[in-house]
């Protein structure tokens, strides 16, 4: 069975998927966030913090309930899916499984997803079948979905905020040689809360130089399924957020009931992370995947270039009316865009990753002052990656941008934001302790907004 998305694997992959069953026939599931526990669900300034960066990701981690809900009642039909043979159907399959059928369908009936999977240089359509089946009692099922990215670098996991959100899935980090034990004991915590026989599945992002082959098969322990650890990797970066961005493409082309979506692309460099993890926020508040440039040049091998190129096709639009965004963030991906005449319809471009994070914010995000409505927001160290990452995933999964601060001292232009749309009945979260952001910041923060 191939599970992993290998090397060329990925390479041109639009995402695209065909459902050959009517758009009513698919009761979306409720994908509502992730809700917030008590510690963390008031209104105010909340740290997620803890003694090293692995345990601060575990501690966000455990501040939410994950997972996909879907409710059927007794007598009412559910979809029953056959198990398909790659990571391709897998997702789209988790998506569509235990979902309500809808009225008018009988009970036996069955409807076939065709799905596109990339085993080599070429796509191959590929089916599983699904069964209406009655339900001899209530189900509600949780499906749960759980991201592991490498703790120490960026490259393979700046892509990856869109993916967070549409599979509701919290972000943990673990070393590359070895799966710690608190990430593991976490992902045992995660497996337990998958009810109404919902199933678990764990991301993996980058190959075995981010993530080894002992951390996959611990993984795989843990689950008892070796066929849920599932991979996505290309053989540089680039392909890599091309594999990212393709199941999160997957799982919006289901989510549509038409089997596509039109994408926009949020366009940032590759050779550092500030500006992909606050595109990625953006993106996933806007149906849209982050791909990488080299700096102010597109990546020599040509996979984001292919890749946007695949997306104009696969939206059937034309290249003069095609209704895909492509929305660059920061200098060096708007520089290369511009370079290769490759249109834009915005692009976020500030005097620095402080400023361009707080542009972004205020251009992709309709955010404004409420007594009756809580909003959410995350502000993390612009030096620190890994506590990025994981705020990224995290405020993509409750609908709020990504702002980024010097660790000592809160950035003036995310203070200016904040002030602007934000106050004490907001949520304001922040990541990494007083090592990773200076407690003057969180005092800024709580007299900016009246905490």
């Amino acid at each position: 069975m191939t599970k992993k998305f290998r090397g060329a694997a990925a390479a041109l992959a639009a995402g695209a998927l065909t459902l050959t069953m009517a758009p009513s026939a698919l009761a979306a599931p409720d994908n509502s966030d992730a809700d917030f526990k008590p510690n963390v669900a008031t209104p105010g300034l909340h740290r997620i913090a803890d003694k090293d960066r692995i345990s601060t990701a575990v501690k966000a981690s455990q501040s939410r309930t994950w997972g996909v809900v879907k409710k059927v009642a007794p007598g009412s039909l559910y979809w029953e899916c056959t198990i398909p043979g790659d990571a391709w159907g897998l997702v789209a399959r988790s998506r569509i499984q235990g979902t309500a059928v809808p009225a008018n369908t009988q009970a036996g009936a069955t409807k076939v997803v065709e799905y596109t999977a990339w085993p080599g240089e070429r796509a191959e359509t590929r089916r599983f079948t699904c069964t209406a089946t009655v339900a001899t009692k209530e189900i509600v099922r949780r499906d749960v979905h759980v991201i592991v990215a490498r703790s120490d670098d960026f490259p393979d996991a700046i892509a990856a905020s869109p993916l967070a959100d549409v599979l509701n899935a919290p972000v943990l980090i673990n070393p590359t040689a070895k799966l710690d034990a608190r990430v593991k004991e976490e992902i045992a915590r995660l497996k337990a809360t998958a009810t109404g026989g919902g199933e678990v599945y764990v991301h993996l992002l980058g190959g075995t130089n981010a993530l080894s082959h002992g951390v996959e098969k611990a993984i795989d322990g843990v689950l008892g399924d070796k066929e849920h650890t599932l991979r996505y990797q290309g053989i540089d970066r680039y392909q890599t957020a091309v594999a990212i961005s393709s199941v999160a493409l997957t799982v919006y082309g289901i989510d549509s009931g038409a089997g596509v979506q039109d994408a926009n692309v949020y366009l940032t460099t590759g050779l550092d992370f500030a500006d992909a993890l606050a595109g990625g926020a953006a993106a996933a508040n806007n149906d849209g995947v982050v791909l990488l440039t080299a700096g102010e040049k597109l990546d020599r091998r040509g996979f984001t270039e292919k890749y946007l190129m695949s997306l104009r096709t696969w939206v059937n639009d034309g290249l003069t009316n095609n209704t895909t965004e492509t929305i660059a963030v920061g200098g060096p991906s708007a520089r290369a865009a511009a370079a290769l005449d490759i249109r834009l319809a915005k692009e976020y471009v500030g005097k620095d990753r402080f400023d361009t994070a707080a542009k972004t914010a205020k251009g992709e995000f309709s955010m404004k002052k409420s007594a009756t409505h809580t909003q959410n927001f995350a502000v993390v160290s612009g030096v620190t990656y890994a506590d990025a990452l994981v705020a990224s995933g995290y405020i993509a999964n409750a609908d709020g941008p990504l702002l980024l601060t010097h660790p000592g001292k809160l950035s003036a232009v995310t203070g200016k934001y904040l002030g602007s749309v934000a106050d004490s009945h907001d949520r304001v979260f922040t990541f990494g302790g007083p090592g990773a952001m200076d407690n003057a910041v969180h005092a800024a923060i709580n007299d900016l907004l009246n905490f």
